[in-house]
């Protein structure tokens, strides 16, 4: 079967299913949830220019709208029924316009968007990596992809009940979590996989929710079952009971824009090595060095000088905090204690002729003010993130959920730098479930001076080697 005639029997049964698709779809309206949530923490322009590759009835078109307001919006999908459904709800805020499109193959549309977003749609596509590529060719320098769809191992145990019955199943194979990709150099970011467990009471009432949305297309190739066969997967498929896990993953790549002016350090911890990872970069590339907020100034020297120091930087290499607070708290407690007003939204780097490594105060959620925390600084300064963490017990932990946190806002990693005893596993365990690159391990230092960190810096990978790499950065394991 051709493509074209494939994506017009896909069409048609989404289509037939178009005015029940809502009772039939909790696993959707779940899953667009939370796409949505994601996208809500992406730093979008106002009034972004959004296109939405397969809007069904429009579950995660209203959760979007919900969160994001007025927009400009453009509304796709494959299947006339559903496009119909979709415009039957309230209007959304903003401009609209609704345009019937095969997703994977986007032609006639003028690109420059801020977000193309899908959720449980792209895994029709018959070349899920090219089709994501085409679509992420469509976006604005800085854009936003970002998208839910099947991974390996959706509905194993219906498969599990065919083998059961000496059979094969006509469910469409869906790729690993890890080989999502779009096909498209100039992107960063990664996917990041969950689980969902669907309860049914038999397996006719699991095949009743899958023709009531529509999801009835075969794999192509493959045979349908006699009533013999159905009746023995069917036996099967409740003896194992009655139960159908989907693997989602859920994807969030940025276009480049112009070449990063610089890093991010972060930890997953206060107290990780951040400053000297700060210096061991800063040497390394031959970088400019800004800390945004220095709290602590009461009990010990910033670390600007300790950078300064540490990296042989000379004073025009170095930039004055936006603000200091005297006491070893939050941005927001000192604050609060020291009766001053800090702005995260004020916060704006130095311009730089060298690549500028920004530190951090504290870890990823640490309030700055009464509503920013330190990632949504680093998601509005818009920089790849090197994250600092310890090599001992309970790093695979803090780190794990470290870049998942990034990850879910979209924010590209760089690489993992941990401090401490060696640790091999640890370190593999890092980079084979965190998708990401263990860039140095710093050993315990019996003098930490400028000698040291100009040895360390000395095996930092070059920075283009490392901004090259988030392109082809792996997806985060399942």
């Amino acid at each position: 079967m051709t493509q074209a005639p494939r994506n017009a029997q896909v069409g048609a049964r989404f289509g037939a299913a178009a005015r029940r698709y809502d009772e039939h779809a909790p696993v959707q309206r779940i899953t667009a949830e939370r796409l949505a949530s994601d996208i809500a923490l992406l730093p979008l322009p106002r009034f972004p220019r959004i296109l939405e590759i397969g809007c069904g009835t429009g579950l995660l078109t209203r959760a979007l709208a919900r969160r994001l307001g007025p927009a400009d919006w453009t509304v796709t999908d494959i299947s006339p029924g559903m496009l119909a459904a979709a415009q039957r709800h309230p209007p959304l805020p903003g401009t609209v316009r609704y345009q019937l499109l095969d997703g994977e193959h986007p032609e006639g549309l003028p690109g420059g968007y801020d977000l193309i977003c899908s959720s449980l749609a792209v895994q029709w596509f018959s070349d899920l990596n090219a089709g994501l590529g085409r679509l992420a060719a469509m976006l604005a320098p800085g854009g936003r992809l970002a998208v839910a769809t099947l991974a390996a191992g959706t509905f194993h145990e219906w498969r599990a009940a065919h083998l059961a019955a000496g059979l094969g199943a006509a469910t469409p194979p869906y790729p690993r979590a890890a080989a999502i990709q779009p096909a498209m150099s100039n992107l960063t970011g990664g996917v990041r996989a969950e689980r969902l467990i669907h309860n049914h009471p038999d397996g006719l009432h699991f095949l009743k929710g899958l023709k009531g949305i529509g999801a009835t297309t075969p794999a192509p190739g493959s045979k349908p079952l006699s009533a013999a066969g159905l009746r023995r997967v069917l036996a099967a498929f409740g003896e194992q009971g009655a139960t159908v896990t989907y693997h989602l993953a859920y994807g969030m790549w940025k276009k480049s824009d112009l070449s990063p002016s610089g890093v991010f350090v972060t930890g997953t911890d206060t107290g990780i090595g951040k400053t000297l990872v700060s210096a061991i970069l800063a040497r390394a590339w031959n970088a400019d060095y800004w800390k945004p907020v220095q709290t602590g100034m009461s009990e010990e020297p910033g670390d600007t000088e300790t950078v300064a120091q540490l990296a042989g930087l000379p004073p025009e290499r170095l930039h004055l905090p936006a603000y200091v607070l005297q006491a070893p708290l939050s941005p927001w407690a000192a604050a609060t204690l020291e009766d001053a007003i800090v702005d995260a939204t004020s916060i704006v780097p130095p311009a730089t002729q060298a690549p500028l490594v920004v530190e951090g105060a504290g870890g990823l959620y640490v309030p700055i003010d009464d509503t920013h925390m330190m990632i949504d600084l680093i998601a509005r300064l818009d920089m790849p993130v090197v994250l600092a963490a310890r090599s001992g017990l309970g790093t695979i932990n803090h780190t794990l959920l470290s870049l998942e946190a990034l990850k879910r806002r979209g924010i590209p990693v760089l690489g993992v730098i941990m401090s401490g005893p060696l640790s091999a596993g640890n370190k593999e365990a890092i980079e084979r479930f965190g998708g990401v690159r263990v860039l140095a391990e710093i050993p315990p230092l019996a003098k930490v001076d400028a000698a040291t960190v100009e040895a360390l810096a000395q095996g930092i990978p070059p920075l283009d080697d490392c901004l090259a790499a988030l392109g082809g950065a792996p997806a985060v394991a399942e």
